[in-house]
Order: structure tokens, then C-alpha cells, then sequence
């Protein structure tokens, strides 16, 4: 089942030349895991791991394509190997080969993927290596942990180490003091020996059944010293890992009124411990995520350097465009002025003749107006003068009517007389 919550912790490098393969498990991965690094081959792949190692960016896993160009898979697991001898390692070939298996098996790699790639697999076994290795991780720094609360308290506290059997590992000096016993005498010494004849060996049994089931046993006992002067102790008792070796740690406090004391100073000092490791695990946390947003800023901060000269050179085309259209302007501005004055003079040319025009508009027009009222007047003229010639007509041909009838008399009268 997969994880999703815990592969969002995760950092992996996918190496694969394929461009298509990669882009498209590229998408799957940067969904589900926390941060993807891409590189196109072997040599990229490298490179890559080399920059974030040295920039103390943890790479949590790389899944890598075996036969690529300039580097192989083998061989940049081989350059890694040189820088981290544990980052857990998958391998994606299209053949199986078994020269290239065993060399990678010599080179800890964790699996062998043959394609077509399932992409559920390859995230599945992702998670399955990732969480080995980072359970690994917190079992180390659990126990290191452990380690420094054990020197904090190996004064006051008295601590011991065994098996299942109950063969003592470790005692630490306050054990040996309160045992009042060599170290050499106590190591390998059967703790249920040491623990008082007054404690039923049911009791022992019972201890060791529960904290053997991964019970933590809490409890006060009593043990005997060498002179069988018993002293008691608060016990607690759990199951640790160390050296791949699972054994029982015994952390007790002597129940004396000096020793609860100096409990008490010591609960402060490892509350303190407690908080300044809170403390500086946060400022680790702060640390990293300020050396992921650098890794970040220096992978973009050239690209972003060959932008700003892609932009200062367009800004500089465009200054020279734009200083060449200003030249351009300031001619046509010259030539504009040249054909305004042209055109200003050309206008008062216009001007002037229209006003010569309109003045010899107004005498014509005046001209006219008496030629109108003399025509008005000689057609009054001749108006009256056909009148009167209408009339003398009109008195024409009433004496030639009178004449003729004249004439039609004197013939009646004597024809002769007309003849002659």
C-alpha cells in the first residue's frame, strides 16, 4: 500500500535518457514524493547528485535507466557510490543482463526493474527501500540519543545491558558501584543472579516474558551487592537494537534520598538537554530548508542570468529603435516644418487672393446690380415703346381698313376712278 504521507518526505534523482519515459514517470513521481530531480543521462545524473551532496541536500533515493549515453547507470552508480556509500539505488533496464546485475548487487543497488516499467512497482519498491533505510536512519539516531541520555545520567542512574538470556553486555560505573564488583566480574553475569533471593524467580519469569514480547517493563527491584547488602532501584526496561543485535537496557535509580535528588538535578539537566536538541533540531530543519531554497535559487539564478540578457539586449534593440525613431522624428519634424511654413505662406497667398476675389466679387456684383436696374429700366423703355407701337400698329390697320373701305366705295361709285 502506498504511503503517500510518508514519500512526501522524500528527495529522489530519476535518471532516464528516454525523454517520453521520463516526463511521463516524472509526472507520477513529483505528485507523490516530496522533491524529483530529473537529469537526461548518466553524466547529468552525476552532476546532479555531486551538487546537491556537496550542498548537503539529502538524497533519500535514485532511480536510474542502466544503459544510457555518455555515462551508463553502472557507471554513475559507481561516481555516487565514491560520494555516499548507502543512498538506496534502482535500476530500469529493458534487458536483463547478468554482468550488469552482479556489478550493481557489488555496488549496493536495492532492485532491478525490467521495462516496460510498471509505474505502482516502481513506487512501491521506492517506498519499500526508502522506509528500511529511513527506519536505519532513526534506529541510529534513537540510539544516539539514547547514548548521550545514558552519559547524562551515568552518575545517578544505573544502567546495564543484556540479551534474552539475561547475559550482562554493559554496566556503567554506577551499576559497578552500587554492585560494589569489578567490571570484569559483572560482564557476561546472568542478570537475574544479581537481582535479591527475595524476588520470586516467578516474578523474574514474568519480567522477562513481558519486556521479551516488546513490553516495557516500569517497576522497582532489589538487588544484592557483593557483601548481599541489598539496595533497591526504579526500573525501567526496554528492547533496543545495537550492532544489529537486539538487546535489553536496564535504566534504574537508587531509591535513597541522595540519589532522588539527584534525580530531580539530572531530570532538569536532560529536560534541558531535551530542549536545546528540540532546539537545534529545528534550527537543522531551518537550515535544510534554507539550503533546498538556495539549491533551488542557484539552479534558476542562471537561467534567470540569461534572461536579464536576453532583456538588456531587447531593451538595447529598443533603445537603438527607439533613438532611431526619435532621429527619424526630429527630421520629419524639420521636413513638417518646412511644408507647415510652404503651406502657412501657400494660405496667406490663398488669403489674400480670396480677398482680391471677394473684392472683385463685390464690384461685379455691384456692376451687376446697376446693369439689372438699367436693363429693369430699358425694358420699362421698351416696354412703353411697343405699347406705343402696338398702338400705332393697331392705328395702321384701322386707317388701312378705313382706306380699304374707302376704296370699296368709290368703286361702287365709279370703277373708273379706282383704275385711274
Amino acid at each position: 500500500m502506498i504511503n503517500k504521507e510518508f514519500l512526501k518526505k522524500l528527495t529522489i534523482l530519476y535518471v532516464e535518457d528516454e525523454d517520453l519515459a521520463r516526463e511521463k514517470l516524472a509526472k507520477t513521481l513529483t505528485r507523490l514524493f516530496k522533491t524529483v530531480y530529473l537529469a537526461p543521462n548518466g553524466m547529468e545524473g552525476y552532476l546532479q547528485f555531486q551538487k546537491l551532496h556537496l550542498a548537503k541536500t539529502p538524497v533519500d533515493l535514485v532511480l536510474s535507466d542502466i544503459n544510457m549515453p555518455k555515462m551508463s547507470g553502472i557507471e554513475m552508480l559507481e561516481q555516487i557510490r565514491e560520494l555516499d556509500e548507502e543512498v538506496p539505488f534502482i535500476f530500469t533496464t529493458a534487458r536483463s543482463e547478468s554482468e550488469n546485475l552482479l556489478r550493481a548487487i557489488e555496488l549496493k543497488a536495492n532492485h532491478y526493474i525490467l521495462k516496460p516499467i510498471d509505474t505502482e512497482d516502481v513506487i512501491l519498491k521506492s517506498q519499500e527501500v526508502c522506509q528500511k533505510k529511513y527506519y536505519e536512519r532513526m534506529l541510529t539516531l534513537k540510539n544516539q540519543e539514547l547514548e548521550q541520555y545514558l552519559k547524562a545520567i551515568d552518575n545517578i542512574a544505573v544502567v546495564s545491558k543484556f540479551d534474552a538470556e539475561g547475559n550482562i553486555k554493559f554496566v556503567n560505573s554506577a551499576m559497578i558501584e552500587a554492585l560494589d564488583k569489578q567490571e570484569e566480574e559483572i560482564l557476561n553475569t546472568n542478570i537475574k543472579d544479581l537481582i535479591h533471593k527475595d524476588i520470586s524467580k516467578e516474578m523474574i519469569e514474568n519480567i522477562f516474558k513481558s519486556i521479551s514480547e516488546k513490553k516495557e517493563f516500569k517497576g522497582e527491584l532489589k538487588f544484592s551487592n557483593s557483601k548481599n547488602e541489598p539496595f533497591y532501584t526504579n526500573n525501567n526496561i526496554f528492547e533496543i537494537i545495537e550492532n544489529e543485535q537486539n538487546l535489553f537496557i536496564n535504566i534504574g535509580f537508587l531509591s535513597t534520598d541522595e540519589n532522588i535528588e539527584k534525580r530531580e538535578f539530572k531530570k532538569k539537566v536532560i529536560k534541558n538537554i531535551q530542549e536545546h536538541k528540540e532546539l537545534l533540531a529545528k534550527t537543522k530543519k531551518e537550515l535544510e530548508e534554507t539550503r533546498l531554497k538556495l539549491s533551488k535559487y542557484e539552479n534558476i539564478l542562471p537561467m534567470l542570468k540569461n534572461e536579464l540578457e536576453l532583456e538588456k539586449k531587447r531593451n538595447q534593440a529598443k533603445l537603438q529603435q527607439i533613438k532611431h525613431y526619435e532621429n527619424e522624428k526630429l527630421n520629419l519634424d524639420e521636413k513638417q516644418e518646412g511644408i507647415l511654413k510652404i503651406k502657412n505662406k501657400q494660405i496667406e497667398d490663398y488669403k489674400e487672393a480670396m480677398n482680391k476675389t471677394k473684392k472683385e466679387k463685390e464690384l461685379l456684383l455691384e456692376k451687376i446690380h446697376h446693369l439689372e436696374e438699367d436693363i429693369l429700366s430699358k425694358k420699362v423703355d421698351i416696354e412703353k415703346k411697343q405699347e406705343t407701337i402696338e398702338v400705332k400698329n393697331k392705328r395702321i390697320e384701322d386707317l388701312n381698313d378705313v382706306i380699304k373701305h374707302r376704296e370699296s366705295q368709290l368703286r361702287e361709285f365709279d370703277p373708273k376712278a379706282l383704275l385711274s
